[in-house]
């Protein structure tokens, strides 16, 4: 049975290589999780230090956070099965 490619399949839609979007992805969950932990943080136990707009602000940002860890994990997850290591959780 004979595959069929679209026209240009063969060419990266993306400037970065798999190391690049490996590192990337890295960065950006260290860089959210951290950015949840301060949230978490301002939001909770020293909520009473902060301003109300500040916890309103600690609180929106929580999820926004999270949603970009799990982009982050995606991208990593991604780059490694792009370069052949499938045991990458």
């Amino acid at each position: 049975m004979q595959t069929v490619q679209a026209p240009g399949a063969d060419e990266h839609p993306f400037p970065l290589d798999a190391t690049q979007i490996l590192m990337l992805g890295r960065m950006t969950m260290a860089l959210t999780a951290a950015g949840c932990i301060i949230a978490a943080v301002i939001a909770y136990p020293l909520a009473n230090h902060f301003s109300l707009a500040g916890q309103i602000a600690a609180h929106l940002a929580l999820p926004v956070l999270a949603a970009g860890f799990k982009l982050g994990y995606v991208a990593r997850h991604a780059a490694h099965r792009h370069l052949g290591n499938l045991n990458a959780g």
